[in-house]
């Protein structure tokens, strides 16, 4: 701006002091042009200077990508410590083939394997371990009866296959792998929840029924260590208001204890709990009745099933919070005057994402998330990826109306071992639609910032929030396409951000692109991973 004012005044100071300086239409019009080519050379410059600074801190290193052909089906990643793996399906015409390679740090691959299964098997999860992985199939038109485990270690290369069947019909929610067994949640044909521990040498299977026998529902499932886990169920009070119960077993089913999160004028519809030296630290959302939009956090301690303190934070009383609202939601900060600001919503579905304690402060983001059913009915949300050129159909339908999940704003917040807010940061999204319900803003913290970042249609946001207030907010392409390639298009089914290790990071999608050089110009759509590693 110095620049451009001191330039813009050059024609007034060359004329001396007490001279009135009257200009012609063409000095007028080269003044203009002066103007005009400034501005856009600085912003240029300026352009420049940010994708320069970006791609410094930002260091993408490899790229591999796969062509989707006439018989190639899904993709799917993980990863661990040491490896990430892809795995495909491909049509045969009778059974899948199911390739499986692993690539090193470099992404180089060092491994491949390929076996076949059943076409009504289709992969459920991937659990990733240190030194192995397993994939967890479902037989689809069995009565929710038949499952396979496939363990696959990376170094020897090897498929070990053990099948389950069980004695119910059970549609399984959630899994976790605690040495030779499973724990999991499903549920029943009448909608009941169910808690299950598979003994996996012995093939035995024992139930927890209390579930059974009331209105609770099973909402996560997390490994505490090699003996024990917990389990975090919701249900209504008298007053229609939800609590959350976090109970510990071990894993021959036995309850150790439990406890019960609630508030006494609101509901808790999120929690997520971190164990540290002896203390359970729960962060929680709470809302009015028979809302899903959050109105502030609840922040728990508890010594095993004794509550230590309980600190309460509504949203709009945390200043970083409020000034963003009055600016994207005045209708909000209108009603402040009239309503008690214990009940006020300011408009966003959010949901707890990462939870970690560093330097004895408790950090926490949070990730406004939205099923959109406004769609035409044509979008690629309203299906299951891929469509399955074998059958001519696409293999799961989703409601027809379904527009995907809406990204529209994100938190961050610090508060002490006491529950004390110590720093909160709120940042707008780009509204991008999702097809999975997942958060997709990755963070970094260090002593004087907070790094966050998202890959939306092969492009990278990236923000610094520096702890006095200031951001910093970046934007920059994929870029490591091979140079002949033009890219045409991203979408977002599938999409996803992944920490692999230290600061770095893969991401995956799907791309169509046209290469100038072939001999037939036509466009490829492609399945691609890019790792890239955070410097800051």
């Amino acid at each position: 701006m110095k620049c451009i004012f001191d330039l813009g005044n050059f024609f007034f100071k060359s004329l001396g002091t007490g001279v009135v300086k009257t200009t012609s239409p063409i000095e007028e019009n080269l003044i203009t042009k002066i103007f005009t080519l400034l501005s856009v050379f600085i912003l240029i410059t300026q352009n420049i200077k940010s994708q320069s600074n970006l791609e410094s801190i930002i260091h993408q290193k490899k790229r591999i990508e796969f062509e989707i052909k006439y018989l190639d089906r899904s993709y799917w990643t993980s990863s661990n410590n040491d490896n990430l793996i892809m795995i495909q399906d491909q049509e045969t015409g009778k059974k899948l083939n199911w390739k499986i390679n692993t690539y090193n740090r470099e992404l180089e691959k060092v491994k491949d394997t390929t076996f076949q299964l059943d076409r009504s098997f289709s992969l459920l999860k991937i659990i990733s371990e240190k030194s192995s992985f397993k994939l967890f199939y479902k037989k689809n038109y069995s009565n929710e009866k038949n499952y396979l485990i496939i363990n696959y270690l990376p170094v020897s290369n090897l498929i070990e296959i053990k099948e389950i069947k069980l004695p119910l019909s059970l549609s399984i929610t959630n899994i976790l792998t605690l040495e030779n067994k499973l724990v999991f949640s499903s549920k029943m044909k009448n909608g009941k929840n169910l808690l299950s521990i598979y003994n996996l040498n012995k093939n035995q299977l024992v139930n927890i029924y209390e579930y059974l026998y009331g209105d609770k529902n099973i909402l996560k499932l997390k490994k505490i260590n090699d003996n024990y886990f917990s389990a975090l169920t919701s249900q209504r009070t008298k007053n229609n208001f939800k609590n959350i119960d976090r109970e510990v077993y071990n894993l021959e089913g036995e309850k150790i204890y439990a406890y019960q999160i609630k508030s006494n004028n609101h509901s808790v519809f999120d929690t997520k709990i971190i164990d540290y030296k002896n203390i359970s630290y729960s962060v929680s959302l709470i809302g009015n009745k028979n809302s899903n939009e959050a109105v502030g956090v609840q922040f728990d301690k508890f010594r095993y099933d004794s509550l230590i303190s309980s600190e309460r934070k509504y949203f709009l009383e945390i200043n970083s919070i409020r000034d963003f609202i009055s600016k994207e939601k005045k209708n909000v900060i209108r009603k402040l005057n009239s309503k008690n600001i214990s009940n006020l919503k300011f408009g966003y579905e959010l949901y707890i994402d990462t939870i970690f304690i560093e330097n004895n402060d408790l950090n926490f983001s949070l990730e406004s998330i939205k099923a959109e059913y406004t769609n035409d009915g044509f979008s690629n949300y309203s299906y299951i990826p891929f469509y399955n050129t074998y059958s001519g159909t696409y293999d799961r339908k989703v409601n027809p109306n379904f527009g995907g999940y809406s990204h529209d704003i994100n938190l961050f917040m610090k508060f002490n071992l006491d529950g004390k807010l110590i720093w909160s940061s709120i940042s707008k999204m780009n509204n991008f639609n999702t097809f999975s319900n997942k958060a997709y803003n990755n963070y970094i913290l260090n002593e004087n910032k907070l790094i966050s970042f998202y890959i939306n249609k092969g492009e990278i946001s990236y923000t610094e929030s520096l702890f006095n207030g200031i951001n910093k907010t970046f934007k920059i392409d994929l870029n490591l396409i091979e140079a002949e390639d033009i890219k045409i298009s991203n979408e977002t089914n599938p999409e996803g951000t992944f920490h692999w290790y230290l600061n770095n990071y893969y991401t995956i999608g799907v791309q169509k692109i046209k290469n100038n050089k072939a001999l037939e110009k036509k466009n490829k759509r492609v399945f691609y991973i890019t790792n890239f590693e955070i410097r800051n």
